[in-house]
């Protein structure tokens, strides 16, 4: 039971009418590199060591210059990097390997120690920005170096809340504010939930970036960007070792790569099975599946898919190789043959 005693307003909802909101004329958003990130708060995340800090180095020199991140321009202004895992030398020889230091940098400023969201960093940054009004750009290397705040059992709270805190940047002065994050070790599908966290952390913020490795040890990566106020983009990046950054090499298509890969799985099996064939072989999916890991172990392929990609191809019809398959069998025989070539000869060429 609602009742208003004493001089206590009446709650109600501060609301405004659809012809009064399309009537409103409002300040287009703004970018601290164009398309692709807006003013707000957004996360950059990847597996330890993956190559973060070299992307958000060679971000903030390009922001500070008025430079391109690949074919993105950037809103040139002052850049804060907290690069709270990292020291003064190290900074300097990055800086050096990325030859930041044949322009003028003097707009990047660089700390490697704050107070935690909860102590002290807020304030921090309202009397950092007060010096500095100019500032397009915040980094925070790593997110976990401020997180200061008491966890309880409700994680999503807890990611939330400290997203809420740090928002009060954003919302005082006209920034963004990127954060530094790690991805878990669990692989899924969408990049997003691959983050260490509750989704708190995703609902939270105006958009997250990705960064996926091919391969542990390769320099192939992956950068998907979902924000919510702009296109996703997914791009094909690879790192330069020789100016340690991470080079832009076209759109990902997810569907190509996917249809890529499974080709060049096909032909790995097609060239498998044309190594091994020497004349005729007769037998079930299941012992063709055994002959073939027998001489390559890491020959992993289910029997019930590798009779009907046999039949389908047309690699083994170039190559004179039929494939039948005998239906009325109980034990559904294959036979695999080669078929006599202009000379009659049917064994493989050793």
């Amino acid at each position: 039971m609602n009742e208003n005693t004493g001089n206590t307003a009446p709650k109600v909802f501060e609301i405004i009418d659809g012809n009064t909101l399309m009537a409103q004329e409002f300040e287009p958003l703004q970018f601290a590199v164009e398309k692709i990130l807006p003013h707000g708060v957004f996360i950059l995340a990847g597996s330890g060591k993956i190559g973060k800090s070299w992307l958000s180095l060679d971000l903030c020199v390009n922001v500070a210059t008025g430079g391109k991140l690949w074919e993105f321009s950037s809103e040139q202004g002052d850049v804060l990097y907290l690069a709270l895992e990292d020291n003064y030398p190290r900074l300097q020889d990055r800086l050096n390997k990325i030859k930041a230091a044949a322009v003028d940098i003097s707009r990047l400023k660089l700390t490697t120690g704050s107070f935690g969201i909860n102590s002290g960093l807020i304030e921090q940054a309202h009397n950092h920005l007060a010096a500095y009004p100019d500032t397009k750009l915040i980094i925070i290397d790593t997110l976990e170096r401020v997180r200061d705040t008491e966890f309880d059992k409700n994680i999503y709270a807890c990611d939330y809340r400290d997203m809420t805190l740090l928002r009060e940047i954003t919302n005082r002065h006209k920034l963004t504010l990127l954060l530094v994050h790690h991805t878990r070790k669990l692989k899924d599908d969408d990049p997003l939930n691959t983050l260490s966290g509750s989704m708190g952390l995703v609902g939270s913020v105006d958009g997250v970036f990705v960064l996926e490795k091919d391969t542990r040890t390769g320099q192939d990566a992956k950068l998907t960007i979902a924000n919510r106020d702009t296109e996703g983009f997914c791009f094909k990046l690879r790192f330069d070792p020789d100016n340690c950054k991470w080079v832009f090499m076209g759109n990902y298509d997810a569907m190509a790569e996917k249809k890529a890969e499974q080709s060049e799985k096909d032909e790995w099996l097609f060239l498998l099975v044309d190594d091994w064939l020497k004349d005729e072989w007769t037998g079930t999916a299941t012992e063709l599946c055994s002959a073939l890991k027998e001489i390559d172990p890491d020959a992993e392929i289910a029997p019930n898919t590798i009779t009907k990609k046999l039949e389908d191809n047309g690699f083994f019809k170039e190559n004179n190789i039929i494939v039948k398959r005998d239906r009325d069998s109980k034990n559904r025989a294959i036979t695999i043959a080669r078929l006599p070539d202009e000379t009659g000869q049917t064994e493989q060429t050793e």
